[in-house]
């Protein structure tokens, strides 16, 4: 083996370098980052068309939630409600029309507390954002360097260790880990409510602590145990015995080397991981009463207020698919077998 094919390009003389990307390959990576966002759009059509569907296979007339409570509501008056919402048309007319009307920014008005969807949501969206931000941050920072350290250890014996670990962290709910957080905090930290960065920073971290510990435990142990794994593989790979072997500084061999590539399937389950991190968000925000949009959809659901529902689904895969996109533009850089692959 060359000492070319063996140390990293970081370390090669400057004339040994791989150039920089030229348009044509930049071209290409911008193609398949498209393709993927066409495939992922037709994944959010198939999820809002099925939320759509379910919602109105839910028991409850939505037309009779506008009406108000009492059954003095005669047949007639119920169905010219229908007819002014357009719950009489086909179920498929209905979805397009939604569609079309959101594509414009329009998601209608909520049926229960006679407001804008896209006001209901804009005061939402931000905090439901904040707890998973927080909670990724949270994972990372936990899993990341509990796994650089984990890795030095390889014995039968910690294996068995980090895979209860790991196995507790993901079976434990988060509204239960919720539950017992507000049981041991509850005289210590802010245990329901919401305060905004506005209100002071010192507040808002206070009472967002609780929240971002129940909802990142177990993606920080699903984390942990996907990196510690693939680190363990990468240090036993020959280009890092040969980059040790050349006397590199044992911190650099993990740091530039060993950590860059191991960082692949964790970027990989991360962006996965959304998905489960926002629906974890509904059950955490209603345990704390965080003012998110996961307590509007929960609340919305029970009183059968189509719309709001609708709109919580529709910005929620939108988050999913954006995040799972932007998994794919991280992959590319960190990755340059990505790039090569699009050459």
């Amino acid at each position: 083996m060359s000492v070319i094919e063996a140390v990293p390009d970081s370390d090669m003389p400057p004339k040994e370098r791989e150039p920089a990307p030229s348009s044509g390959r930049l071209r290409r990576i911008a193609r398949t980052l498209l393709v993927n966002a066409a495939q992922l759009g037709i994944v959010g059509l198939a999820a809002t068309f099925l939320m759509f569907v379910l919602l109105r296979t839910i028991p409850g007339d939505p037309a009779r939630t506008v009406s108000g409570p009492g059954g003095s509501v005669s047949p007639e008056q119920i169905a010219r409600i229908r007819s002014e919402l357009g719950l009489d048309k086909p179920v498929v007319v209905q979805y397009f029309d939604w569609l079309s009307a959101a594509a414009r920014g329009d998601l209608g008005k909520s049926l229960v507390l006679n407001d804008s969807v896209t006001t209901l949501l804009s005061d939402r969206i931000v905090v439901t954002l904040q707890l998973g931000m927080y909670a990724l941050g949270f994972a990372l920072l936990v899993a990341v360097p509990l796994s650089v350290l984990a890795s030095r250890f390889t014995s039968d014996r910690a294996n068995r260790s980090v895979r209860l670990v790991g196995t507790l962290g993901i079976a434990v709910p988060s509204f239960w880990l919720a539950l017992l957080l507000i049981i041991a905090f509850q005289n210590v930290l802010p245990t329901f409510g919401y305060s905004s960065i506005s209100d002071g920073i010192g507040a808002h971290f206070q009472h967002m602590i609780l929240p971002t510990i129940a909802l990142g435990v177990g993606m920080s142990t699903l984390l942990f145990e996907t990196t510690r794994a693939s680190l363990i593989g990468t240090l036993n790979s020959d280009y890092v015995r040969t980059a040790r072997s050349f006397g590199i500084p044992e911190r650099r061999v993990y740091s530039r080397y060993a950590l860059r590539n191991a960082l692949l399937p964790t970027v990989t389950i991360a962006g996965l991981e959304m998905g489960a991190l926002m629906g974890g968000a509904l059950l955490v925000e209603n345990a704390f009463a965080v003012p998110g949009m996961g307590r509007l959809l929960v609340q919305s659901v029970l009183a059968r207020d189509y719309t709001v529902v609708q709109g919580c689904i529709l910005v929620l895969v939108i988050v999913v698919v954006s995040v799972n996109l932007l998994m794919d533009v991280v992959y590319s850089f960190i990755d340059p077998r990505v790039r090569t692959d699009n050459d």
